[in-house]
């Protein structure tokens, strides 16, 4: 027969498995010969919480608590259900007793990080992002967490941007590209910024590596370009703004960055080539003629 933990440890795998009804049977079983086995408790606790019954399950996760009131990671998964059930002071107020239990609870920073966002209090946000980092302090690899922050920085990042807030949002993009490498609109905003902050030879980079993620970018190749341009390489600057013309033909500031450039390389007649001419002009069509009346004439 198996041992009270040899059973918890395989209703856990079925847990974990997404296999909640088997779980669920089993963690009852444990329960019903140790009534107060507080893993138990709390593990069926989370599942109720997952499976719509949060009342239930806090119910479980308190009788768990008072058998175990030192533990760091029930009061964060009391915390979880309180959040569900929309009761978000009281779950603060578990978060702060885990992390006072436990300083270094990657996992309970992130939560109470998420917590704190889906709030949509504004001034939070760089309590917020302090959480997170400090989560990725503890665990460098923890994905809900810097998947987070890089969205909150990103978006964040963006907004600073488009109001002038140069210097702040240089920092956030900053940060947000260390954190994933692979997002090119990241990459351009961040060239944006450095090129507002004066910094146009970083620029470059940034906009190089945007363009190297998403090869159609038009604004990265077009903005490559200028930047190019602005660092006194004119010359080099022809291949991106020539290959935003390509990703949109119709687009007239690629050609007419082109044009510029061009120009002031003193290739004046590959640059008149590109000039589009002004449609010629229509000739009037004359007037309709009036069409015959459809009356009838009375005899």
């Amino acid at each position: 027969m198996a041992t009270i933990l040899e059973a918890l440890t395989l209703a856990l795998d079925l847990h974990l498995a997404g296999r909640f009804g088997e779980a669920q049977e089993l963690y009852a079983r444990i329960l019903d010969v140790e009534p107060e086995q507080p893993d138990a408790l709390h593990y069926l606790g989370v599942l109720a919480g997952q499976i719509g019954r949060g009342e239930f399950g806090l119910t479980l996760i308190g009788k768990a608590l008072r058998l175990r009131p030192e533990a760091a990671d029930v009061h964060a998964n009391c915390a979880n259900l309180l959040r569900g059930l929309d009761r978000p002071d009281e779950a603060e107020s578990s978060y702060r007793r885990a992390l006072a239990l436990r300083p270094d609870f990657a996992e309970a920073w992130t939560d109470r990080a998420f917590a704190r966002h889906s709030r949509g209090d504004p001034a939070a946000i760089d309590a917020t992002a302090g959480m997170l980092e400090r989560a990725l302090r503890i665990e460098p690899t923890l994905d809900p967490a810097r998947e987070k922050l890089v969205g909150l920085l990103h978006g964040r990042g963006r907004l600073r941007l488009e109001a002038g807030q140069v210097t702040p949002a240089l920092a956030d993009l900053i940060r947000a590209a260390a954190l994933d490498q692979q997002d090119a609109d990241i990459a351009f905003l961040l060239g944006n910024a450095l090129f507002a902050a004066g910094l146009r030879a970083d620029s470059v980079i940034a906009f190089r590596n945007a363009l190297a993620l998403v090869p159609d970018f038009l604004s990265a190749a077009l903005n490559l370009g200028i930047a190019l341009a602005a660092t006194n390489h004119a010359a080099a600057a022809l291949a991106p703004l020539r290959h935003a013309v390509r990703i949109d033909p119709a687009h007239p500031a690629p050609r007419d960055t082109l044009v510029l450039a061009l120009r002031s390389l003193g290739r004046g007649l590959e640059a008149d080539g590109l000039v589009q001419p002004p449609p010629a002009p229509q000739p009037p069509k004359p007037p309709a003629k009036p069409s015959p009346s459809r009356s009838r004439r009375k005899p």
